[in-house]
């Protein structure tokens, strides 16, 4: 029975294994009398090669294999086998929630597997060129990388460009990527300095970039303004150098941090409202911190009548948005002239005024009982006048103190002083910022949003913007020195709020690299809710020798430069002549950079630097003088008496650190002027 058995599953397999030969030979039978099929897989595999030489396509096979990898091995599977990530105490539970990310994955198994990025990507090279492609299509020019656009981010690729052309920018990555790698993870860095390498890379001309997926993922698919774009490219690298710097001593010697050392950074999460303080007060600690597109804005808020101030409160910025009026056509001086311009603000409450009137009020009172107690002496009323007396002495005693002590409190106001919120006296306030560190990194964003009255949205302001070649910051710094020849006179500044803090004409300012080179222009075409981004920018002719055009060439009337102008939309990439860059008069925003320059002469003219600049209409005057610059700004009625406090420079200003990361700069106040 078994033997029978044994026969018929024989049989069977054999039967089987005859069917699974047959229908492979007919299988191969069809396909080679099919050469429709082979001449298909040829040409898609030829257009493959095509496409990615021309790269129509973001990545190659290859690169896909590596992404489908990553994206299916679980996330806790590659943070169990990474090392790095699960030693040291370093790694917090945000760092372990932050593998979850594509990025992070796909850094985590390059460490797994003992390759790191450079050893990737000669695993997995890009396929720039063909042999074959040369031949046929010819070699390409050496034109500067563009970057891909498919999903309408035209904004985040003209940012992208505009910070790739700051060499500060790229040091700073560089920089905090070498300290603070093995600290914490740096995702933002990575990607930045990633792209901006790949940017600023001759090796890769003429090629398409993208932009990583973690700059991807801070906006949303819909297109956004590129102002609002780099600033949160910005704020997500302070985010992190915050993150890095908890735990770092304040001591930056040999010794080891002991128990009792203050440490930056360590907060609980009560303190987290403290976080931008903390990010300042890290930078502070170790300049090289410091984000090389920070400055320092000095704002100055005082009473027109009495002449009090706070003193000066230091506010950060990375970015300067300028506005633009109803005019035509405008210089960009003009606009930083309009934004830091004296602002007058009607209708504010001022503590020292209601504190002046309140003393005369009750000076008034007091006399008028004691006139009264004179004419009514034998009256019966003598303990009511002795207590409104009384009354009143108390109140004038604790205004005199709060004018003292300067103490304009709401609680010494309303419990000590008894001064309702009724009575109390409004005035005009002047309000003032100017630069009071300038950065290395200088960036403007032209605000051209206007509000339509007649249908209540936004509309777009159409006017032409022109701009310098290179640009002198001192016209709108604080911190200037009277010029006399032969003496060291100290540093000044105007804390009278009916005066204006810029430099005023006469007076230089004696603080080097303030004066700034423009490297990248981006421009807006189209309307308010829609358009087309395109950056310009400034490229090193050894690094990207392409070949100039005729019409480069005769406008600029130079045949060799050490610098060119690219027109850069989004992967579409051509030179330009530097004429063409200053005509763009659509400007959003302009990247400037501090060039290193040798001691200025203090007696030069102060228009001499607007010699290099270009303007192709001719129709703005681009050489005007500090002293009619300054003029425009001196909207304000000039006060009878000026107050020019002397501060040496040895002394230190008293600082306090905000919660909300000012600083308040406390400068002594205008003299006390009686109410009227």
């Amino acid at each position: 029975m078994n033997a029978r058995l044994e026969r018929y599953n024989t049989h069977v397999l054999k039967q089987l294994s005859s069917d699974g030969s047959n229908r492979y030979d007919v299988l191969l039978d069809r396909i080679q009398n099919s050469p429709a099929i082979a001449y298909t897989v040829a040409t898609l595999v030829f257009l493959y090669f095509i496409l990615n030489y021309l790269n129509v396509i973001p990545f190659s096979i290859t690169h896909g294999l590596w992404s489908t990898l990553v994206y299916l091995i679980p996330s806790r599977v590659i943070f169990a086998l990474d090392k790095s990530a699960g030693s040291g105490s370093t790694t917090t539970g945000s760092d372990a929630m932050s593998l979850s990310s594509f990025q992070a994955k796909s850094e985590a198994m390059q460490r797994v597997l003992g390759l790191d990025s450079n050893t990737l990507y000669s695993f997995f090279p890009r396929a720039r060129s063909l042999s074959i492609g040369n031949v046929l299509l010819g070699g390409k020019d050496h034109i500067p990388p563009g970057l891909g656009n498919w999903d309408n981010s035209c904004y985040q690729n003209s940012m992208i460009q505009g910070m790739a052309s700051l060499k500060s920018l790229k040091d700073f990555l560089d920089r905090n990527m070498e300290e603070f790698a093995e600290r914490t993870f740096l995702s933002t860095h990575k990607a930045l300095k990633d792209i901006i390498g790949r940017l600023n890379d001759p090796s890769n001309y003429g090629q398409k970039l993208w932009i990583p997926p973690d700059l991807k993922s801070m906006s949303s698919w819909q297109q956004q303004d590129a102002q609002e774009y780099f600033s949160k490219i910005v704020d997500q690298i302070d985010r992190e150098i915050l993150q890095a710097s908890k735990g770092r001593t304040r001591n930056f010697g040999l010794k080891v941090a002991g128990p009792q050392e203050h440490v930056v950074g360590i907060s609980t999460p009560s303190q987290d409202t403290q976080g931008q303080g903390q990010a300042n007060q890290a930078t502070e600690q170790n300049p090289s911190m410091r984000n090389p597109m920070e400055g320092l804005l000095a704002q100055r808020v005082g009473c027109m009548k009495c002449g009090w101030t706070e003193g000066l409160s230091l506010i950060p910025f990375n970015c300067l948005t300028v506005p633009l009026g109803r005019n035509w056509e405008y210089d960009i001086r003009d606009c930083l002239d309009e934004y830091m311009a004296l602002e007058p603000i009607e209708g504010v409450e001022c503590a020292k005024c209601t504190l002046l009137r309140t003393r005369e009020q009750l000076r008034h009172l007091l006399g008028q009982i004691a006139e009264e107690t004179e004419l009514a002496n034998g009256s019966s009323s003598p303990k009511l006048s002795d207590a409104l007396r009384s009354s009143a002495e108390a109140r004038l005693k604790a205004v005199e103190e709060a004018l003292e002590y300067e103490d304009f409190s709401e609680k010494t106001l309303q419990k000590k002083c008894h001064i309702p919120s009724k009575s109390r006296v409004s005035t005009t306030k002047s309000r003032q910022a100017v630069i009071a560190r300038s950065p290395k990194c200088l960036v403007i964003h032209v605000n051209r949003s206007l509000f339509d009255e007649n249908t209540g949205a936004l509309r777009k302001n159409y006017a032409e913007v022109r701009f310098p070649k290179t640009l002198d910051l001192d016209e709108w710094c604080l911190g200037t020195r009277t010029a006399i020849k032969g003496e060291d006179a100290p540093e000044q500044w105007v804390t009278n709020p009916r005066e204006s803090m810029l430099p005023r004409p006469g007076s230089s300012v004696e603080v080097l690299d303030r004066q700034y080179e423009l490297r990248a222009v981006v421009t807006h075409y189209g309307r308010h809710e829609n358009g087309h981004y395109i950056c310009y920018r400034k490229y090193p002719t050894d690094a990207f020798p392409a070949t100039v055009p005729e019409s480069v060439l005769q406008a600029d009337g130079e045949k060799e430069r050490p610098e060119r102008w690219f027109r850069l939309s989004d992967d579409d990439v051509q030179m330009v002549s530097e004429r063409n860059v200053f005509s763009q008069g659509g400007v959003f925003m302009l990247f400037y950079e501090a060039v290193e320059s040798p001691t200025r002469n203090a007696d030069a003219s102060p228009s001499s630097t607007d010699e290099s600049s270009s303007n192709a209409s001719g129709s703005v005057d681009m050489g005007m003088s500090v002293e009619s610059r300054t003029s425009t700004n001196s909207s304000s009625p000039s006060p009878s008496e000026t107050y020019e406090p002397h501060v040496p420079p040895s002394s230190s200003l008293s600082t306090d650190k905000m919660a909300n990361g000012e600083v308040t700069v406390i400068a002594p106040s205008a003299p006390s002027a009686s109410a009227s």
